[in-house]
């Protein structure tokens, strides 16, 4: 199933494009902090699945590889209408469980217009959501880790804790839509959002075409760190760790927004070091400090976005 190159339409540059790539609740987090900013917002979305992570054709037949399309098709609907709660809406099938109704009438969708793109859009516009939301592959694809064969490859300079593995992905076409591609290229801010490293930031920003997009657009990318330690990643694994994990697998970052009180820590000099610009914000949520406080990251966001230089196409920044 592929995304037509020519079905969606193109953005033209803009001051007030802000571009959202991964996957997750923390990408869903950023979604809602982000809505009604005045901003022409695209969302990239993973549609990879680790491979081995359970069947995978039980995972075609329920929908699950387009679980982060649905949730931020949810997160950019501005009204708790009666398609948006359908959506929601678990249902059971034999010998396969409980799935959310949307993950199937979307999966459906694309089988039919044989583009999830196409189907994506289309899910919004009768939602209505602000922005548009669109798959970072072409097709749905598996992923998994390998080490790296060099080390130096992989600028692993610290503690072997902090070694990154290579993510790989797996499929006949690694391509994404050229909408996504040139939403990039053109955008005003480019925002990694916070959530499982790989599972939801690399399986998003490394693929092959969206991080070349990265490293020529002229937009400052910003990754927005996590709060707490990645679950599915060593304890000890360290900002750095993260960090060269995102640049060994070619994702370019320029900044980091970060909260200085949360769990994960980070070090401004460090960051330095490593040519990123660390921006310190209380972003946590003081009822639950494992999640992001949505006003104060709107605050955040709203900030970061209105301080970006002006973006122009085909000329990368240094």
């Amino acid at each position: 199933m592929s995304t037509s190159r020519g079905t969606l339409p193109r953005p033209s540059p803009s001051n007030n494009a802000v571009v959202v790539l991964g996957a997750g609740r923390g990408l869903a987090a950023v979604l809602r902090a982000l809505r009604g900013q005045g901003t022409r917002l695209t969302v990239i979305v993973s549609i990879a699945d680790r491979r081995g992570d359970g069947d995978e054709e039980q995972r075609r037949v329920t929908g699950a590889s387009v679980e982060d399309l649905r949730r931020s098709l949810e997160a950019l609907s501005g009204e708790e209408g009666a398609l948006l709660r359908a959506m929601r809406r678990p249902l059971t099938i034999e010998r396969l469980g409980q799935h959310p109704l949307g993950n199937l009438v979307i999966a459906s969708a694309a089988s039919a217009f044989d583009d999830y793109g196409r189907a994506s859009a289309w899910f919004g516009e009768q939602l209505g959501i602000e922005g548009s939301v669109l798959p970072a592959t072409s097709e749905a694809v598996q992923w998994d880790l390998e080490p790296f064969e060099d080390a130096d490859d992989a600028n692993a300079q610290g503690d072997s804790a902090d070694e990154p593995s290579r993510l790989r992905f797996i499929g006949d076409r690694i391509d994404s839509p050229l909408a996504a591609i040139e939403a990039i290229e053109h955008c005003h801010c480019a925002l990694l959002a916070p959530g499982s490293l790989y599972r939801s930031v690399l399986s998003t920003a490394a693929v092959p075409d969206l991080a070349a997009a990265l490293k020529a657009t002229q937009a400052r990318v910003v990754w927005i760190a996590n709060l707490e330690h990645d679950p599915d990643q060593r304890p000890s694994m360290t900002v750095v760790g993260h960090l060269l994990a995102l640049r060994s697998n070619g994702v370019r970052v320029d900044a980091a927004l970060y909260d200085p009180t949360a769990a994960l820590k980070f070090d401004a000099g460090e960051l330095e070091r490593y040519g990123v610009e660390g921006i310190p914000r209380t972003l946590r949520n003081t009822r639950d400090p494992r999640t992001h406080d949505p006003e104060r990251l709107r605050s955040a966001l709203g900030e970061l976005i209105a301080l970006q230089p002006a973006a122009g196409p085909g000329r990368p920044r240094d």
